[in-house]
């Protein structure tokens, strides 16, 4: 199973059709996370305030700006699997802005060594156009990990409103 995941994920990057890069660094409750997507970026900050998570965006989405409030908590936790809960309001500058609801499962098993499988599926409900949307962002990686960092090789398959597409990227994470 170890050598079948690893063995997987190589080929599947090649097919992506965008790339994502996300940087994250992590200091005591503090979080500060950069991605970039194609012609899409955004910054975020945030916190813990006891078991709930804060964050701030702001985006820039090709020309649309967002202005973004998230609000995560754990839902369960057991060994490597974790579920959270996410609301978030999304405010745009030229188009409808909205709540999204999600959830969030990540398995993360060890591998061998420094390397753990990365599992993280996220079905999302947005309240928007009159009525419930429903989108998925779903990534398949191997995480190699070391003292105070780790970096995350990843494949996504994303849906949302009737259009599919399959992203590749990286996570990269520091501890300072």
């Amino acid at each position: 199973m170890k050598y079948f995941l690893i063995l997987l994920i190589a080929p599947l990057s090649v097919l992506a059709g965008e790339q994502e890069y996300n940087y994250k660094l992590k200091s005591g409750d503090q979080e500060y996370t950069f991605r970039t997507r194609e012609d899409k970026w955004h910054l975020e900050a945030g916190t813990k305030a006891g078991p709930l998570e804060v964050m701030y965006r702001y985006a820039d989405q090709n020309g649309t700006i967002e202005n973004r409030l998230k609000l995560t908590t754990e839902l369960y936790s057991y060994k490597d699997f974790t579920l959270e809960g996410r609301m978030e309001y999304r405010h745009f500058d030229n188009k409808e802005s909205h709540w999204r609801y999600r959830f969030i499962a990540e398995y993360t098993p060890h591998l061998i060594g420094n390397l753990y499988g990365y599992v993280k599926l996220q079905p999302r409900w947005s309240l928007k156009d009159a009525g419930v949307k429903f989108d998925a962002r779903d990534q398949l990686g191997i995480t190699y990990k070391a003292a105070s960092w780790k970096i995350t090789p990843f494949i996504e398959r994303y849906f949302t409103e009737g259009k599919k597409m399959t992203v590749s990227g990286i996570h990269w994470e520091a501890n300072i």
